[in-house]
């Protein structure tokens, strides 16, 4: 018992003794100098590195990556950074020295500060993030599993973290994700995702929890689904724990996933705008989600979200509104303009292009309901679910709305004057029964043209936002209004 006691110790002394932990005395490595430093640690090998022992960056030093070279790590070693973690190299690898056992990760202490830069990470178990001082610039991350971190390949829980011009491809857990009781305002732009959560847990490739007072900020993502994975979302950032959550999600393109946006949470404020989402129905299953965007939430009524400028197609449903959760599709209190358009969005033979299942009214006004056709008001109402369907719902407000059938031009008996098309970019044609003018105006009385017109066709131009105005023709003392709608 005593000799096995003593060989013990001296085993644990061997690998105590492989660990380093730097001075923190302002002491700045780059991974030569880290080597020389700890070689049992670190290893140079020709122009690459194999890290050998767990290394631990202690506050006030600096891990400073300037080589384009390769850093291995064996099995379940673990890169722990208190201090200051800095790429300068234009071209660097960080990768498991046998990619069939993951290194265990990197953990990056709070306080600390990590900017990682040009640099592939593969076959990690994840970077825990538990500072607020984090940038990823032009970064791959793929080839991540389950190790130090089990929410996400990069997993976050304070601060302002940005993830900007960064691919994520083949992790097994999302992309990006914070906790759900944390604030966490996260900048995720110009970044391209593919295939992520390979698990296929019941997780989107962006697993965002709330923000806090700041606004997380999800812009001109890439995001690709695999249709195999049938429980993983496109992108989420939730408040289901009553904590504040600001959003802007906007400028994505979203494919391919069980779903494309959600945001969850009564106390979740802020804006869905100008994302194009594509057949994210990859479950279809219409019970448990397949929706383009959907917002829910319980509780007493927040702010709600605004959404708009939007193009929702190829889904079990096009949006949804769940709970008590408010949301301003056009013309309502957010300032939303509308101009969502939506095509091929239903299940079990009927299309929903939005579906109200809340008790409040929503405004929407100004969008495209089904693209590609010319629609009458019986033809949207066919597409969207309200009070009208069940009493206990709220009542959506749609009209006006874009892709109507042409618009009955001639208000009057005594003067005929025809304009096509309307709705138009703006620019579009009267042919006039009689020579005489023509004013325009906004909803709100203003005028934006004036001008004379001659009978027969005559091109005018309006040079205003999408929206809709009200056209005036006079000719020999007689007048007709017409109601026009610029997209």
């Amino acid at each position: 018992m005593k000799k096995l006691s003593t060989l013990f110790l001296s085993l644990l002394s061997v690998f105590l003794f492989s660990q380093f932990t730097s001075p923190g005395t302002g002491v700045t490595y780059n991974l030569n100098s880290l080597s020389a430093a700890a070689p049992t640690a670190l290893v140079k090998d020709g122009t690459d590195y194999q890290m050998k022992a767990n290394i631990t960056i202690t506050t006030g030093d600096v891990l400073l990556m300037d080589e384009n070279t390769t850093l291995k790590i064996d099995g379940g070693l673990q890169l722990t950074i208190a201090g200051i973690y800095n790429t300068t190299a234009s071209n660097f690898l960080i990768t498991a020295t046998n990619p069939a056992v993951i290194f265990k990760g990197i953990r990056l202490e709070e306080g600390s500060e990590a900017t990682f830069k040009n640099t592939i990470l593969e076959y990690g178990g994840g970077i825990s993030c538990l500072t607020e001082n984090f940038l990823m610039d032009n970064c791959t991350v793929r080839y991540f599993k389950s190790g130090l971190v089990t929410g996400a390949a990069v997993n976050f829980s304070r601060g302002n973290p940005v993830v900007t011009n960064s691919k994520f491809i083949d992790n097994d857990l999302p992309a990006v994700a914070s906790g759900a009781n944390l604030s966490v305002a996260l900048e995720f732009t110009n970044n391209y995702l593919s295939g992520n959560t390979k698990l296929n847990s019941n997780r989107p490739q962006v697993n965002m929890g709330p923000s806090g007072s700041g606004t997380t900020k999800v812009l001109n993502n890439i995001i690709l689904g695999d249709r195999t994975l049938t429980k993983v979302g496109g992108i989420s950032v939730s408040s289901l724990l009553g904590v504040e959550n600001n959003v802007k999600i906007e400028g994505n393109t979203v494919t391919d996933n069980r779903y494309g946006i959600t945001v969850a949470g009564n106390a979740s404020t802020g804006s869905i705008s100008n994302n194009i989402l594509t057949d994210n129905n990859s479950e279809n299953i219409p019970n448990n989600g397949g929706s383009g965007i959907s917002i829910n939430g319980t509780g007493a009524l927040g702010a709600g979200i605004k959404i708009e400028k939007n193009q929702i197609r190829g889904h079990l449903w096009g949006i949804t509104i769940i709970g008590t959760m408010s949301a301003d599709l056009g013309g309502g209190p957010l300032g939303s303009v509308g101009e969502n358009i939506f095509k091929d969005n239903g299940n079990g033979g009927q299309l929903y292009a939005l579906f109200n299942n809340t008790a409040n009214p929503v405004s929407a006004k100004n969008n495209c309901w089904r693209e590609g056709e010319l629609s009458d008001d019986a033809m949207v109402e066919d597409v969207i679910s309200h009070k009208v369907d069940d009493p206990a719902l709220g009542l959506v407000n749609f009209k006006p709305y874009l892709c109507a059938k042409p618009l009955a031009s001639v208000e009057t008996k005594n003067l005929q004057a025809s304009i096509y098309p309307n709705p138009s970019n703006g620019t579009f044609t009267l042919n006039a029964e009689k020579s005489g003018n023509v004013l325009i105006t906004d909803v709100s009385g203003k005028v934006v043209y004036s001008g004379n017109v001659f009978k027969g066709k005559n091109t005018i131009s309006v040079k205003s936002t999408s929206g809709v105005y009200f056209m005036v023709y006079q000719a020999d003392g007689k007048t007709q209004s017409t109601k026009l709608m610029i997209k």
